[in-house]
């Protein structure tokens, strides 16, 4: 069972598309950051669920406030990105702790569940064993056989 109810989980896809957008490169919800954070919240990060849980409600009940109804995820992209931006410019805990998660689980090691493909890290060109900047190996030759 998810940690959060479906309008929850609609305005947390909604908030980290506009944290993290696509582009020429896959964005937030391309590459499973959304199911990395909603997996953390029922494990190593479920202390921070009450937090994310409550301030996604608030995101919904300011969208619904401001725009005759709609909620954060109804709201045009512009409408969002100035809600989030009010929240950034109150220095809003929720805010600010759904942008780390979002990075970690934009940036993450795909075995943890994020960065889906290792997308973001192609498109920073990371190449976790290093084996770009080695250049191709070689093998080395067979023994002499001759004393």
């Amino acid at each position: 069972m998810p940690p959060l109810t479906p309008p929850q989980i609609a305005a947390l896809r909604a908030a980290l598309d506009r944290l993290i957008p696509a582009d020429d490169a896959p964005g937030a919800l391309a590459t499973g950051t959304d199911l990395y954070l909603l997996r953390q919240l029922t494990g190593d990060c479920a202390s921070d669920l009450p937090l994310i849980a409550a301030g996604l409600i608030r995101l919904d009940a300011t969208a619904t406030r401001l725009a005759e109804g709609r909620t954060f995820a109804a709201l045009t992209h512009g409408q969002q990105d100035s809600l989030l931006a009010s929240l950034e410019a109150a220095r809003d805990p929720f805010f600010y702790r759904l942008v780390d998660l979002a990075h970690e689980g934009f940036y993450a090691d795909p075995a943890n569940g994020g960065n889906r493909d290792a997308a973001s890290w192609r498109m920073l060109g990371y190449d976790p064993l290093g084996t770009a900047a080695r250049g191709p190996i070689i093998p080395p030759p067979p023994p002499s056989s001759t004393p």
